[in-house]
């Protein structure tokens, strides 16, 4: 679906863009605690309610497509090849930079110093917060992005905004060099996902990938936390 008139497009990413980023702000560097969880749910919500309360007010409606065959299957080969690499990084780097008692005493506070726990947060995060985050990046803002200009700057600058708010998130847990590396990941990733969007107009490739990184990431975590 393809959104017309550069105004609307500028007005929607005004709207949208913040939110995450807020929301990230203010419960890791503001407000952590009650109030930082509260103003960072509000940011969810304005980030996955705001795509459909905007086809409601452009009359328009949302057409969900089944998986393409080829683009699920690029979509498998680019996760493995990402998901080998974050492990293959963090087995060469990382494992000799992280604090693991610093990471260990962050997530314990956020609740997720229980194995289950943390199981159950990582099938959230692949199984929901993946598809929600292809849903509201690689569709609503890409294409808000590709009314203002061609497809290969949309997907750069729809990669820039997706790692916006990551960047809050890992600055919090991690040094500098680990967060920096991590976010020239998260970014990279961000420009594959779109490229796949924008390849079979379609979330499901990219969300096909964006589980299986997120499967390696929540591997690297699993080995800091519990071994």
């Amino acid at each position: 679906m393809r959104f017309h008139g550069t105004n609307r497009a500028l007005l929607a990413l005004l709207l949208i863009v913040p939110a995450p980023s807020f929301g990230a702000m203010m419960m890791f560097w503001v407000a952590p605690g009650t109030v930082g969880s509260i103003a960072y749910a509000i940011g969810k919500l304005w980030l996955y309610g705001l795509p459909l309360a905007w086809l409601v007010v452009n009359r328009q409606r949302l057409r969900p497509s089944a998986p393409p065959k080829a683009g699920v299957g690029a979509g498998v080969l680019s996760g493995i090849v990402m998901g080998g690499l974050v492990l293959l990084i963090y087995q060469l780097y990382a494992i000799h930079r992280i604090d693991t008692t610093q990471l260990r005493d962050l997530l314990t506070a956020n609740g997720l110093g229980q194995p289950l726990r943390y199981v159950l947060a990582c099938c959230y995060l692949a199984g929901i917060n993946a598809l929600l985050e292809e849903y509201a990046f690689r569709w609503f803002i890409f294409e808000q992005c590709r009314v203002l200009t061609r497809g290969a700057v949309a997907a750069i600058a729809s990669a820039l905004i997706f790692t916006a708010h990551h960047v809050l998130v890992l600055t919090a847990y991690f040094d500098w060099d680990i967060a920096l590396l991590a976010s020239t990941g998260v970014f990279a990733a961000g420009v594959i996902w779109s490229a796949l969007y924008l390849r079979y107009q379609s979330i499901w490739p990219g969300y096909v990938s964006h589980v299986l990184v997120d499967c390696a990431i929540f591997i690297v975590g699993w080995r800091l936390l519990f071994e």
